[in-house]
């Protein structure tokens, strides 16, 4: 499997904000805990909210100028305590934290945002929040920003073009200082409304010669035809490639074609494809249908190990022996599919299969 970073540059993100060596478990760095941060979650179904409350309240707010009086100094010196400033002496910054904490004063982010041009949020884009994948990513963007005083934005839209939209929106109008998106197939309005934010871009979880400006990933074509190879290498004739039953993401649809290209290149083997829900119960359908009278199968390939552990678990309640019946492979290195029984394979042989000698890394077709 190829990992590669392209990178078009218009501002310096990477530098900043080091993604691509701490905030992506699917480059194989393992992200343990949780984050101790502050997470504002926004999804399309809760875009318009009602401000009545809190405008109500912005006249009992403290000001920089009470916390100014209450310590006995000029409001300046509070605003030099507020960052950190070097030019205030212990006793002076004592003095102005102590009332900042008897007052309860909160900065105003907003103002001060504007002066700076710097919002100190990032914004994160993920179809789902129960996915362990993209709740990894999450977990491992929290960790790097929590370290640099920063804090994350997350907005969910599902799988939806038009909720996608609706969230970026949302969330550019909050003035991040950069964004992540997930996937990189977008439609024309959403790469019109990044690329007009001004701000770093980042699309992650696969690759693509176009970026918007940077993406982080692996290339999901090559990572299916590897495991198609692997497979026909070991001697397996009749795969079946299991992908979700609608649209899902570009990851899946590349991992379609990885599989597709390497049947379709390997004289006497059919491009067998089958579609079933993106779920344990879509897996074990899967399952069902290639054992069906009449039906050749060898191994399967599933799109997502969620659906490669419902198949695995089906073939036990029914007396299927893998993967000396039923070969099965996954994607995605999920903490589940790392648990379960039989183990993941390890690179030795299988019952009456050659060895492979290796895999090679293939170029997607335009």
């Amino acid at each position: 499997m190829n990992h590669r970073v392209l990178r078009k540059t218009r501002l310096p993100l990477v530098e900043a904000l080091p993604w691509h060596t701490y905030a992506f478990s699917l480059l194989r760095q393992e992200k343990g805990g949780s984050a101790s941060t502050n997470l504002l979650w926004i999804t399309h179904h809760d875009l318009n909210t009602n401000t009545r409350h809190s405008e109500a309240k912005v006249g009992s707010r403290v000001r920089l100028s009470d916390v100014a009086k209450r310590a006995g100094v000029g409001v300046g010196t509070v605003s030099r305590v507020l960052n950190r400033s070097a030019k205030v002496s212990a006793i002076t910054r004592k003095k102005v934290l102590d009332a900042i904490a008897e007052l309860g004063y909160r900065p105003n982010l907003v103002a001060r945002s504007l002066a700076a041009n710097r919002t100190g949020l990032i914004a994160a884009i993920i179809p789902e929040i129960g996915y362990t994948q993209h709740s990894e990513i999450i977990l491992g963007m929290t960790d790097v920003l929590h370290a640099n005083e920063m804090n994350l934005m997350i907005g969910t839209c599902g799988y939806s073009d038009e909720g996608e939209l609706k969230v970026i929106e949302a969330l550019l109008s909050r003035r991040p200082d950069a964004i992540y998106v997930t996937g990189v197939r977008h439609t024309e309005a959403v790469r019109t409304a990044l690329e007009r934010s001004g701000i770093p871009v980042v699309e992650g979880t696969n690759l693509t010669d176009h970026p918007i400006d940077t993406v982080v990933g692996y290339s999901n074509f090559n990572a299916s035809a590897d495991l198609t190879r692997l497979l026909i290498d070991h001697g397996y004739r009749h795969i079946w490639h299991v992908t979700v039953n609608k649209d899902f993401s570009c990851r899946s649809d590349d991992r379609l074609k990885g599989f597709q290209w390497a049947t379709s290149t390997e004289a006497g083997l059919e491009v067998n494809v089958i579609r079933c829900e993106n779920s344990f119960d879509g897996g074990a359908e899967a399952v069902r249908l290639v054992t069906a009278p009449g039906v050749k199968v060898e191994a399967l390939t599933f799109t997502t190990d969620v659906m490669a552990v419902g198949g695995l678990l089906e073939c036990q309640r029914r007396g299927i022996a893998v993967p000396e019946r039923l070969a099965i492979a996954g994607f995605d290195d999920l903490t589940i599919a790392r648990s379960i029984n039989p183990p993941p394979y390890n690179g030795e042989s299988r019952p009456g299969r050659s060895r492979a000698e290796g895999c090679g890394n293939y170029r997607q077709p335009p």
